[in-house]
């Protein structure tokens, strides 16, 4: 038996330049449709608005802890100092790290590595909180125009630094246009704004 001779595939005619352009253009449409639909999903309006509301708080944490402290004097209850190594020159020891605990009981664990005294119990110090939570940032003492950052203070201002650079950095590749580009930016600032506001 002969083989069934199977109908040859037609060649494909490449498309002109006026049709290519033509097709480019329907492609642009259809993208833009669907940008403006998925921008009028009640989707997109609340999980944006909530990302920039989001990104004002990181921008506030951020400023906040470099610059903008609350201010308030305290006194000191006891304190405990870690020391490092003598300093060659001065033959002093720097305090490395030290906790102090106040009066009204707060506990302030602080990284210290130019201090060369360890502060005296019943001293006036003055404590750094934000405006909103009243979180303790950083101290200073009395005697040093250097403030002492508190331990958690480190972690928080790199996750706002680290979030605010990613979400920056999402929104540069697709503009917030995409499920997956919300989403992903609105986790990390809920998370990061979480962080601030328990720990």
């Amino acid at each position: 038996m002969e083989q069934e001779q199977q109908p040859r595939r037609k060649n494909r005619i490449p498309l002109s330049s006026e049709e290519l352009y033509y097709l480019k253009k329907i492609k642009e449409l259809k993208k833009i449709k669907h940008i403006e639909g998925f921008k009028k999903t009640k989707f997109y309006q609340i999980i944006n608005r909530i990302n920039i509301i989001l990104a004002c708080f990181l921008s506030y944490t951020l400023f906040t802890i470099l610059f903008f402290c609350h201010w308030q004097t305290a006194t000191i209850s006891k304190v405990n100092c870690f020391y490092g190594d003598k300093n060659p020159k001065t033959l002093l020891r720097a305090v490395k790290e030290f906790t102090v605990t106040t009066t009204n009981g707060d506990v302030i664990p602080v990284k210290s590595n130019a201090l060369f005294r360890t502060p005296a119990e019943l001293e006036t110090f003055f404590i750094g909180k934000d405006l909103l939570f009243r979180k303790i940032l950083k101290i200073r003492l009395i005697d040093q125009h250097q403030s002492f950052w508190h331990i958690n203070t480190y972690p928080k201002l790199s996750l706002c630094i680290f979030s605010l650079c990613l979400g920056f950095l999402i929104y540069v590749v697709n503009k917030h246009l995409t499920v997956n580009g919300l989403l992903t930016v609105f986790g990390l600032f809920t998370l990061t704004s979480l962080y601030f506001v328990t720990v």
